[in-house]
């Protein structure tokens, strides 16, 4: 995986996280694919005109850490599973590279848009009580009862369009474990990408590489997927049992 990701990615320029926080869409339409190593390889060759690389001194390629949030009964779980339209997941995300730490809420409308916003946050931000005050005004949720739902871990690859207010993220070596660490489970044969815009962004040339190649889209959740992987046993997760056999299929 490794190495079919990186080969046609080294001619892309690079660009700065300035560059970057630029195209934030942290209001946006996305879709997600979830691709093969191989047809991954060819989807990105021919774009190197068409986006850059991030790069951080000589890095393109980042881990980040997760760890999300629900009430003890799963309630943001299976609002996702119950196909509710208005819907949210609470998570605090590390950037290990830049150290940096985002408490976050990000919503789906009813308009299929997703809308994220987030506060960076210290421990102090969770002493002086800034963190409760913002968690509590975005999701409305007593947060009092919110506790540590799955920790996952992935690398990250991020592109942005030299034309439109278009980001790409392309996440390898997916793991997922239980808070405590006592469950695990990888998807570390797959490639999950994301291409985000703004509703009325031009042609974006990644999503027709994507549709060549015959990768469809499909509704992917982090969050959803890991629960239903470690905890398939106690919960509700019909919804989700075709993705989770594709995956294997394509892992494999």
């Amino acid at each position: 995986m490794n190495m079919a990701v990186l080969n046609p990615l080294a001619g892309f320029c690079g660009h700065g996280l300035a560059d970057q926080m630029r195209v934030a869409l942290m209001d946006r339409v996305d879709a997600k694919f979830v691709v093969q190593p191989g047809a991954l390889e060819q989807c990105l060759q021919g774009l190197r005109g068409a986006y850059t690389i991030l790069d951080m001194d000589g890095c393109r390629r980042f881990v980040y850490d997760t760890l999300y949030f629900d009430s003890p009964d799963r309630r943001l779980f299976l609002d996702h599973h119950n196909g509710k339209l208005n819907r949210l997941k609470v998570r605090l995300r590390h950037y290990r590279h830049s150290k940096i730490m985002f408490l976050e809420v990000k919503k789906k409308t009813n308009r299929q848009r997703t809308v994220k916003t987030r506060v960076p946050v210290t421990f102090e931000s969770f002493v002086d009580g800034s963190a409760t005050r913002f968690l509590k005004e975005q999701s409305g949720l007593p947060v009092a009862g919110m506790q540590p739902a799955l920790f996952v871990s992935y690398q990250r690859i991020t592109l942005i369009s030299t034309q439109n207010p278009e980001r790409i993220t392309i996440d390898t070596q997916l793991a997922f474990h239980s808070p405590d660490r006592t469950l695990s489970v990888d998807l570390s044969g797959v490639a999950i990408v994301e291409v985000k815009h703004d509703r009325h962004s031009g042609c974006s040339p990644m999503l027709q590489s994507l549709a060549r190649h015959g990768c469809r889209p499909v509704a992917f959740s982090k969050y959803c997927v890991g629960t239903s992987l470690l905890y398939g046993s106690q919960l509700k997760t019909n919804r989700f049992k075709p993705l989770l056999r594709s995956l294997y299929g394509i892992g494999s």
